[in-house]
């Protein structure tokens, strides 16, 4: 009995030493962590995104925003058609263009600068319009083979650089992009550009030389006119920017180019003078803005 006794003792300590250190080992795993670590901010896009956008400034002085594309032969600015021509006699509204944009160097503050003599790549068969639609094109530059193996590209005849940041021109690769079909609506969007018309000059807020990003979802398609509604509002100088589909999968956040910013949806009021007979109608920003979506544009660029 006393042998049994002894054995019992020496399992009971046995098991209650297990405890204690299983209950040590938790709290010290516990420790790690809870323990306060240096916090690394993180931007919610990529830095390479916050350089697609291209601010457009005509010798007109007309304004408007459009994105650079590369495909495995060109590079090409894209904007809305209405940006560089008129509607509907689709003649240049200006002879000559300037763009500015920065590199994905998000603490680079030089900018790019390029001059384009739309008159010249006009006539040279550069520059390719959407005979339905709102967007347009300008062939820029055509890839080569650098001589220490690098990708380079060559400047087509009517483009300048002016001003080369360090990093150059950031453009949106072909696998970057969502055709119509592909859109989801409810997903979340961001509009990318430079609403130059915001602000005013007495009491400047804004950086007309900065790009401005919005947020907001697709709202709707419109599959009569295959275009896509936005609930997000666009402004003067938003036309020919990039529209960005937030996606989610479990490999995290992926964002795809899936329109050209087109128009702002108005909302009008009418009001009614039965008195004198007369009416008003008042125009305003409804909120909601139409995107051309980006099949039309690979329309333009295929071969």
């Amino acid at each position: 009995a006393c042998c049994y006794l002894a054995v019992a003792l020496v399992a009971q300590f046995y098991v209650r030493r297990m405890e204690i250190s299983m209950r040590l080992t938790i709290a010290y795993i516990l420790l790690i962590l809870l323990a306060p670590t240096e916090a690394s901010a993180a931007r919610a896009i990529p830095d390479d995104n916050l350089a697609y956008p291209v601010l457009i400034t005509l010798k007109s002085g007309f304004l408007g925003s459009g994105f650079f594309l590369n495909t495995s032969t060109h590079t090409y600015l894209v904007t809305a058609r209405h940006v560089l021509f008129s509607e509907p006699g689709h003649d240049l509204l200006s002879t000559d263009a300037d763009l500015l944009c920065y590199s994905k160097d998000t603490k680079e503050p030089t900018p790019n600068r390029i001059h384009l003599d739309l008159v010249g790549l006009n006539a040279a068969g550069r520059i390719k319009m959407h005979p339905t639609r709102d967007v347009v094109v300008i062939d820029i530059a055509i890839p080569t083979a650098g001589a220490n193996g690098t990708g380079e590209v060559k400047l087509v005849s009517g483009v300048t650089i002016l001003q080369k940041a360090p990093l150059g021109i950031t453009a949106v690769a072909l696998d970057s992009i969502k055709k119509y079909a592909d859109v989801l609506v409810a997903n979340e969007i961001i509009v990318f550009g430079y609403p130059s018309s915001l602000g005013l000059k007495s009491m400047p807020q804004l950086d007309p030389s900065r790009p401005l990003l919005r947020k907001g979802i697709v709202a709707g398609l419109n599959d009569t006119l295959r275009s896509i509604i936005l609930d997000c509002p666009a402004y003067p100088g938003n036309s020919g920017g990039p529209v960005l589909e937030t996606e989610v999968d479990g490999l995290g956040i992926k964002l795809k180019v899936i329109g050209v910013v087109s128009q702002f949806v108005p909302n009008a009021e009418v009001w009614v003078n039965t008195t004198h007979s007369y009416s008003n109608t008042s125009i305003s920003n409804s909120g909601y803005s139409v995107a051309t979506p980006m099949d039309y544009v690979l329309e333009l660029v295929s071969p």
